[in-house]
């Protein structure tokens, strides 16, 4: 009855000082909103990340090139040790490689070089596989692997 008597006395109004917001609860949660929504912005994208196609390159890549650097080039007596023979014929195409024909089947673009004196060859890198793309994503693998006692770049890139 007493709250009844004050709204009549002043005039059906409840007075000012059992005002439900003020400046200051609305300036609070307009900045937690903010806060809320910048979180979300940005890591969202990030836990998304992880299951888009490009995710799994990096690891394709150094699939491949642990593959050819201590399996089908490598040899047997010495890791990162790559056989001359077969290095040679695998970048000539006299002996191709069946990794990089199912890669191919499976969607996949690789492009595999050998760079440094490469078996007579010291300033002509050597290449198999289709050139990489300027634009798009593109993982790459570096290793420095030995042919003859010389050191060698050896960089295979993949892409879809």
């Amino acid at each position: 009855m007493t709250l009844g008597l004050r709204l009549i006395q002043f005039g059906g109004r409840p007075p000012r000082d059992t005002r439900a917001q003020t400046g200051l609860d609305f300036v609070v949660g307009v900045g937690l909103f903010l806060l809320v929504l910048g979180f979300l912005v940005q890591f969202v994208p990030g836990m998304i990340a992880p299951y888009s196609d490009d995710a799994e390159l990096p690891v394709v890549a150094e699939r491949v090139a642990t593959q050819l650097t201590e399996v089908h080039l490598g040899s047997s007596t010495a890791p990162g040790e790559l056989d001359a023979t077969d290095t040679v014929a695998f970048f000539t195409g006299s002996n191709p490689n069946s990794l990089l024909a199912e890669l191919e089947d499976d969607g996949y673009s690789v492009n595999v070089t050998a760079e440094g004196n490469v078996v007579g060859a010291p300033t002509n890198p050597l290449t198999v596989g289709e050139t990489p793309p300027q634009d798009g994503s593109v993982a790459v693998v570096r290793r420095v692997v030995s042919i003859e006692g010389e050191d060698v770049l050896f960089t295979v890139r993949v892409w879809r």
